[in-house]
């Protein structure tokens, strides 16, 4: 208990500290002047990653260095109608006998927990036998992974074991994640006059979300795309106008709500029963699914009808969820994670694959959607694959003593994920690297949870992984 007690604690300073991504520097200021606080020497390079050395046991100094490594942000998300700043406000923490939850909102153990891990290992470095290690906490992981991206290679350089802490199931070591792209369509908005005499806001919310590479193959429902799928059988049926289309919180986000404005000469009665029709199809799949039909104020501006036929057709003709399988494992797939509408139409999409070739397929298809749909396209930087190494001495390594402290052989597998391993490999192709974490459930989602009874086994992996490189 002590090790849980402790590894929470370290916890708690950083829900205190809001983090979401691009927003990092009090959290990097913090985890600067509380790593030298220990005595470690630290740097905080011109990014806000931080790089801390802990020397080696004595008699170890020829020992193998190894990186412990996190990342600081986390995606902030809450609950439909739940008052939370993400720029200013903590995370409420709850716990139970089984879990740590957070009131209202996504925890944060993504990948807080990696880093309170790796905190309580060099707070008692000097209560077991180690070689060298190098703690790095890198910065916007979840928006872009530009931490990992611009990390100087010169500290991947001169170690020779590399253990991130970012995966989500204790049971796991992950060896491969995949690549990814982000992708934003987006054109001005002509508008014109509303010419009906109603106007109502439809709320569709109670989704499941999820994370859109380690979930996406679960068939959860996207709010984006359900969303556009009533307003095409609407318009089949009946004549409205459009003057608000917004969703989703994050492009590695699976959007669980979405909220729309029309202007229409039907009845609240009229709407509320296409809602309900909508509702009926999916709601064994999604029983927590709702559509809430309330009438508002006539908006002053609706799109014009050619504006209104090209965002919904980009919406239903860009897929969103599994392109490619392999076995049970996505191995392509896409997410359409937010939209947003004002003077400008936004939609924001995080396109990933296991084999990074594949993500060329991507631009060229999107690229001719926004040709067809008169919108433009904007591609991010390509984030590489992390392709699986079978002669890796780390996976052995872990994978025995994983077995030994828990009388079972660990689940050893590749992800469809995003890692920032895939940036470190690059950086320095001889490193060995693993990915471990504790059992954190519907992260990026209000919904997060950290399975408490895993955190001790994971820290005691990790020294027992540092002593056996030592030796």
């Amino acid at each position: 208990m002590e090790i849980l007690e402790s590894v929470l604690d370290e916890f708690k300073h950083l829900a205190a500290i809001p983090r979401p991504s691009k927003h990092e520097e009090k959290v990097s200021n913090f985890l600067r002047d509380y790593l030298k606080s220990y005595g470690f020497e630290v740097v905080q390079d011109e990014f806000k990653n931080i790089i801390a050395e802990i020397p080696a046991s004595c008699g170890k100094e020829n020992a193998p260095r190894t990186i412990l490594q996190s990342h600081m942000d986390m995606v902030c998300v809450a609950e439909t109608g739940y008052k939370f700043n993400p720029l200013e406000d903590a995370i409420k923490l709850v716990r139970t006998e089984d879990f740590l939850t957070a009131e209202g909102t996504s925890l944060g153990a993504d990948d807080g927990m990696g880093i309170a891990e790796i905190l309580y290992i060099a707070k008692n470095h000097e209560k077991f036998v180690h070689g060298a290690i190098r703690i790095i906490f890198t910065v916007d992981e979840e928006q872009g992974m530009s931490g990992a991206m611009n990390l100087d290679e010169k500290y991947l350089a001169a170690a020779e074991f590399f253990i991130n802490c970012d995966s989500e199931n204790y049971d796991e070591i992950v060896a491969g994640s995949a690549g990814s792209i982000h992708v934003e369509f987006s054109r001005r908005i002509d508008y014109t006059a509303p010419k009906f005499s109603n106007a109502f806001k439809i709320k569709f919310s109670g989704l499941h979300g999820g994370h859109s590479g380690i979930e996406i193959h679960k068939d959860y429902i996207n709010a984006i795309k359900i969303t556009a799928k009533f307003l095409n059988v609407l318009k089949a049926k009946e004549k409205f106008q459009l003057a608000k289309f917004d969703g989703g919180a994050a492009e590695n986000v699976i959007p669980s709500d979405a909220e729309i404005i029309i202007a229409t000469d039907l009845p609240l009665e009229k709407i509320s029963a296409y809602a309900d029709d909508i509702q009926k199809i999916y709601i064994d799949a999604e029983p927590n699914f709702k559509i809430e039909v309330t009438a508002v104020e006539m908006p002053e501006k609706v799109f014009s009808d050619a504006d209104f036929e090209n965002l919904i057709g980009l919406i239903l003709t860009v897929h969103s969820g599994v392109y490619s399988m392999s076995g049970a494992a996505p191995v392509t797939s896409a997410n359409i994670g937010i939209i947003s509408t004002a003077e400008n139409v936004s939609i924001k999409i995080l396109a990933r694959s296991n084999v990074s070739e594949k993500l060329n397929n991507f631009t060229d298809t999107f690229a001719q959607v926004a040709k067809l749909t008169n919108f433009e396209v904007k591609f991010g930087t390509p984030t590489p694959a992390w392709n699986f190494n079978a002669d890796s001495r780390l996976l052995k390594i872990m994978a025995e003593i994983f077995e030994r402290q828990n009388n079972f052989a660990p689940k050893v597998h590749t992800i469809h994920a995003g890692l920032e391993c895939s940036f470190f490999a690059v950086k320095n192709p001889k490193i060995d690297i693993a990915s471990i974490g504790t059992t954190n459930e519907n992260i990026h989602s209000p919904k997060e949870r950290l399975h408490l009874k895993t955190v001790e086994p994971q820290v005691k992996l990790i020294i027992s992984t540092l002593e056996k490189i030592a030796e």
